[in-house]
Parts: structure tokens; C-alpha cells; sequence
């Protein structure tokens, strides 16, 4: 997202606008880059008004985009403060105990000296050494006998064949950092032993768990300038020499379990991205990891592999958790037929509490494969089995929703958690049927059908089609987010809120109707939503979506107009005419203004449903062009009827 919001004004005039601070990352990061360099560590919000008040923008603005920094030679402390690296490792010095496998390869381990590699130029001529990873460099690593060494990092340092033959396993290799760069040497003993950092070890491992090493080495650099300025022994000794473990960059005191600890860590980080628990991410994680294994065929033992602790897909039975983990499989375009056999997995053998999210997600498989009532078979046995499940609720809400029975719909809603917060359930109030007191449920129907009232218009509305035509504009809109066709809705939204400004643009974007309409129409959503749900809906409705998916986006000139009821548009491409019933667009629009809209019947009216957007005299013809075109793509055309909101230079 790019927002374009005038925050602050240089000295010269120029505005300027967090969207070019953005388009133009590198130059933020210059800029923080700079300012550390002269002021020393400093914490995100330090960095960040120092930033704004350089006139890189406003304070609120850039703190969000100053905490995922991520560069090279931008480092943390263990206070979270932000420090150059290259300012701080100037004139370190790093060594390195040479192994015999190491000599061998003339490939040496990094863990004791990885931070000052930033500081390399990358050149090998200049450097003196590659710094490559395992899988890049697999053949020639290979070739070295680098292969069966047992390396601790993903990465190496590989020096020119010969460079270390003249070295003895235990020799020092020292690693120091210029203001040119990196150059490597070697040092005789003895070295210093660097007690500050066995104490601050020892001393931080007092207050936490678990800690980085090089971050606290870091940290050590800042308070002490004369710090690892002349050789000292290798990090890996000092910790050894501490009585501590290491596991890659982290410390612990003995005995800790850093497998644990970066599992643990793995699953928290995924539960926050996820917002769920950390049984919850668990619990999304294997289901997730189920499907994958089914879907790849591999040839191993599903059973033993994924149920030996059934215990770990219990939190899907938080409907809020299970809805998590739904999107995860949708996002990954899974095939509903591998997701059907997961939930028939995890319906013979998960544990019991879970029984009811397995058949709901049955249920949402067996749709997206087209069978909409089958699937509604699953969510009915999902409330079978837990009476409260919300996204079984709700889905039978959609489908009640969708034959036109309010009344349904609405005792499905009130029976959830927060039903009545649902944008559905605000359409099906609306929508409720007259009471008609004294009409038994045997008795002639008072629309005069000659059916019972019972198996006519019992709990059903008695709204003309112009009215529900809103109904099934929102029953079509509600398929769309739901099933399948969020990427569109999303890329579209990226694309029209592109220029929008605030950090809630894009959620913004998400429900602008034009977005939403275009995914409906140009999409295929709509086309989609009639072909698996148009036998739900009542006749009339469904023929009426069969005129919809006729109708094209057009533009429209507005030859008349009558406040508080309606508008005369004509058709700039057809040339025909239409008395549309728009009550607020009555308010706004004037004669002569064009608009861009889809225009379709609706009983015996017409209105436009998925937004008006206005079109000035310039962009006519192009949108003309545009819209007559058959290869104009959906992305396309929203960004077209988006430019408006691009701000005029100059």
C-alpha cells in the first residue's frame, strides 16, 4: 500500500509524502542509516522523529515502517535499540580456531566472526574469500571435501584453494574490520581472554532464559570502544569458558533445550502472524502439514504419521481457530478433494471435540467442488455433533439466506456468539415476512397462489423483486468473500487504495463496491455464485440474475435529475435510456455528469448495484476505449476507474 498523505513541508517547499518515502525504500534506510551513524544507538521512536524531523514525514506514519527495517549494516541491541554497524565494528577484531577439516577445504566456519561479514564487500578479488551458501556452492564444496565437515551455519566462508595450507588445526584466524571492508589474518598467542563478556554473559542469562550472542556482543561494543580492538580468544571459547551452551547465535546456561526453545519460538511467531493461541497454531499447523502430505501422494504412513497425538488438532474445535486454519489451506489453493479426505481423517480419527469443525470443513471442500447442497448435508451433521459450532451456523445462515427464508436465516445467526454482529443479519432483519396473525398454516395463502399458507409464504417475505434485488446482489457478494475468491477481491483492493491515504486504505478498499462488483462481474464471481447456488434461490431471483450476467459495465451521461428519487442515464455505448432509481447518487449528481456504472433491472425499476464512479470530460474517450475492448482485464479496468485519486504533480 502505497498512501500519499502531505505530512510535512521542507524548508524549500517541497511536500513530503510518506508514499515517496516508501517508493523509494532504500533512500529511508540511507537516511536512518545516517542519522545512527551521528547519534549513536537509538530506539524506534528515537529514529523516528529523528527521521521526521529531517522531513521524511510525519512521526505516526513512519514508526510502522522504522520497526521492520531490514538491512545489512542495521543491527539491534538487546534493549531494541537501532545501531549502524558499520560505524560500530569498525576496527574490531574477531578470531577463529582453525579445524583440520577446515584447513582441508579451505573452507572456515563463520559462527565467531558472522557479524563482520556485513562489512564485506561482496567482491571476492577484494575481500580475499566468498561467503556462499551450501546449497549454491554444493559441487564445488564437494569438491573440497568441504561436504562432510560439520558445519553449524547454512553459510561459509570459502577461501582460494591453498590459502590455509601453511596452518596447523588450533591456529588463530583473525577476522578485522576496516573502514575499507574486511581483511583476514593470522595471530599468534596468546590472545586476551575477554572477561566483560563471559560476566555479561553469565549476568544477562540471570534476568533470561535464553540470549544472542551477537547481539550481546553488540551491546558490549557500544558501552566499551576499546572492546575486541586487538585479538582475543574466539566467541566459542569465551561461552565454553563461561560454562554455558550454544546453539548458532544463542546462549543458555547448560542443559537448556534449544530444540524446544526454537520450536516453541517457531510456533509463537506463527501464532501471532496466525492471531491464535499456541495450541491453536499448533493445531492449524498439522492440519495444514495433513493436507500437504495428501495432497504431495507421498508414500508414507498417514495414520503414524498424523494421529499418533491426536491430541494436537484439539483447538480446531474453536470455531475462531478453525476459521485460521481454513483460510491457510484456501490461501494455499488446496484441492478440495484433498481437503474432503483430510476432514474424513480427522473425522474417524481426531479426537472427539474437533468432529464438528471436521465436517463444517467437509462441508466447505464439498462446495468448492460445486455441490452446494451435499455440502450443506456436512454442516448439518456438524451441528449434530456441536449445536454451537459458529461457521456451521453461520453457512446454513447463507444458505437459508439464499431460498429467500428470512426467518431461518436469522434463528441460525442468533444462535452464534455474536450473530447479530454480522453483516447478514442486518440484510435479514430487513427482509423479515409481515406477520400475518390469524392465517393458519393450512389456510389459502394471501397471495392468492392456491397453495397452504404453509408451503407458500409461511416464514418467507412478501418484498417485490425490485426490493430484493439488493437481497441478491448481497447473497452474491457474501459467495464471493467467502468461496474462493478473496485473492481477486484483495489484488483489486491493492490496486484502487494504491493511491488512497491513512494505514487503513486497503481495509478500506476491501469494501469499496466497486472492488467488490468488478471481482462479481468482470471476476467471474458472479457468473460462479448463479452456476453453484442458482437453484437455492427463488425463481424470480434466479431469473434475474440470468438478466444480470447480461449487462455490462457502461458509461453513462446524466440527462435528468429528480432530487431524492432517481435519475435519467444514457448509455454513451447503446445509446439507450434509463429512469434509474437512485435516491443518494439524486443528491450528487448533476445534468451532463458522467458516470461509470453497471445499470441493471430489478423488477420493474432499474437501479445500479457495485458503486458510481464519476468521469471527467478528459477521460472519456479512454474509458470508452477501455470498456469496448474485450481484452481489457479485470485489474486493469479498476485501475483505470481508479487514476482520480492519483495526486496531480506539481
Amino acid at each position: 500500500m502505497c498512501a500519499v498523505v502531505p505530512v510535512s513541508h521542507r524548508c524549500d517547499g517541497v511536500v513530503t509524502t510518506i508514499g515517496s518515502v516508501i517508493a523509494d525504500h532504500d533512500e529511508l534506510l540511507d537516511a536512518a542509516l545516517a542519522v545512527l551513524r551521528e547519534r549513536g544507538p537509538l530506539s524506534d521512536r528515537e529514529l523516528t522523529v529523528a527521521l521526521a524531523d529531517s522531513g521524511w514525514g510525519g512521526v505516526d506514519d513512519l514508526i510502522e515502517y522504522v520497526e521492520e527495517f531490514d538491512a545489512p549494516l542495521l543491527g539491534t541491541l538487546p534493549d531494541d535499540r537501532w545501531v549502524a554497524l558499520d560505524v560500530l565494528l569498525a576496527g574490531r577484531v574477531l578470531t577463529h580456531r582453525l579445524t583440520a577439516e577446515e584447513i582441508s577445504a579451505d573452507v572456515v566456519a563463520p559462527d565467531d566472526f558472522g557479524s563482520l561479514l556485513r562489512l564485506a564487500s561482496g567482491d571476492p578479488g577484494v575481500d580475499g574469500f566468498e561467503v556462499v551458501f551450501f546449497e549454491d556452492e554444493a559441487d564445488e564444496l564437494a569438491a573440497r571435501g568441504g561436504l562432510g565437515a560439520n558445519w553449524s551455519d547454512e553459510e561459509v566462508l570459502m577461501l582460494p584453494r591453498g590459502a590455509l595450507t601453511q596452518c596447523s588445526p588450533g591456529d588463530l584466524l583473525a577476522v578485522i574490520a576496516t573502514d575499507g571492508g574486511v581483511r583476514l589474518d593470522f595471530v599468534g598467542e596468546p590472545v586476551a581472554d575477554a572477561p566483560e563478556l563471559a560476566l555479561r554473559l553469565t549476568r544477562r542469562l540471570s534476568e533470561s532464559s535464553v540470549i544472542d550472542l551477537e547481539e550481546e556482543v553488540w551491546h558490549l561494543l557500544v558501552d566499551d570502544p576499546a572492546a575486541f580492538t586487538v585479538p582475543a580468544l574466539p566467541l566459542a571459547e569465551i561461552v565454553e569458558g563461561a560454562d554455558l551452551d550454544r546453539s548458532g547465535q544463542l546462549v543458555a546456561r547448560r542443559g537448556f533445550d534449544f530444540e524446544s526453545y526454537g520450536r516453541d519460538l517457531m510456533i509463537g511467531v506463527y501464532a501471532d502472524e496466525l492471531g491464535v493461541p499456541m495450541d491453536g497454531a499448533v493445531a492449524v499447523a498439522t492440519l495444514v502439514s495433513l493436507v500437504t502430505a495428501l495432497e504431495e501422494d507421498e508414500d508414507q504412513d498417514i495414520q503414524a504419521r498424523f494421529f499418533e497425538r491426536p491430541e494436537l488438532y484439539a483447538a480446531l474445535a474453536d470455531p475462531a481457530v478453525m476459521e485460521v486454519a481454513a483460510q491457510e489451506l484456501f490461501d494455499v489453493d488446496v484441492d478440495p478433494e484433498v481437503l474432503l479426505i483430510a476432514a474424513q481423517r480427522l473425522l474417524l480419527s481426531g479426537p472427539r471435540e474437533v468432529k464438528a469443525a471436521a465436517s463444517w470443513i467437509a462441508g466447505r471442500a464439498t462446495e468448492m467442488q460445486g455441490f452446494p447442497k451435499q455440502a450443506e448435508d456436512h454442516y448439518e451433521h456438524a451441528l449434530v455433533l456441536d449445536g454451537a459450532f459458529d461457521l456451521a451456523l453461520f453457512d446454513l445462515a447463507r444458505f437459508a439466506s439464499d431460498r429467500g427464508d428470512a426467518v431461518r436465516g436469522l434463528s441460525l445467526l442468533n444462535r452464534m456468539a455474536a450473530g447479530d454482529a454480522e453483516p447478514l443479519h442486518a440484510v435479514l432483519e430487513y427482509f423479515q415476512p409481515t406477520p400475518r396473525p390469524g392465517l393458519g398454516r393450512n389456510h389459502p395463502c394471501w397471495c392468492g397462489s392456491g397453495r397452504k399458507y404453509k408451503t407458500c409464504h409461511l416464514g418467507k417475505g412478501d418484498h417485490a423483486l425490485s426490493e430484493r434485488a439488493g437481497w441478491l446482489y448481497q447473497k452474491a457478494k457474501l459467495h464471493a468473500q467467502e468461496l474462493g475468491w478473496r485473492d481477486q477481491i484483495v489484488e483489486y483492493a491493492e490496486i484502487r487504495s494504491e493511491n488512497w491515504p491513512g494505514d487503513a486504505a486497503l481495509f478500506q478498499a476491501l469494501e469499496d463496491p466497486l472492488v467488490t462488483d468488478v471481482a462479481l462481474f468482470e471476476g467471474g464471481a458472479f457468473a460462479d455464485f448463479v452456476e453453484c447456488r442458482g437453484d437455492l434461490l427463488p425463481p424470480d431471483e434466479f431469473a434475474l440474475a440470468r438478466q444480470w450476467q447480461e449487462v455490462e459495465r457502461s458509461l453513462h451521461e446524466v440527462e435528468e435529475v429528480r432530487p431524492g428519487a432517481g435519475l435519467t442515464l444514457r448509455d454513451l455505448r447503446t445509446g439507450d435510456r434509463r429512469d434509474i432509481r437512485e435516491v443518494t447518487a439524486s443528491h450528487q449528481m448533476h445534468l451532463g455528469s458522467l458516470i461509470c456504472a453497471r445499470v441493471v433491472p430489478a423488477g420493474d425499476t432499474w437501479q445500479i448495484f457495485g458503486g458510481i464512479e464519476p468521469i471527467s470530460q478528459d477521460r472519456r474517450a479512454s474509458l470508452l476505449a477501455a470498456l469496448d475492448d474485450e481484452t481489457t482485464d479485470p485489474a486493469d479496468l479498476v485501475e483505470i476507474l481508479s487514476e482520480r485519486f492519483v495526486p496531480v504533480s506539481g
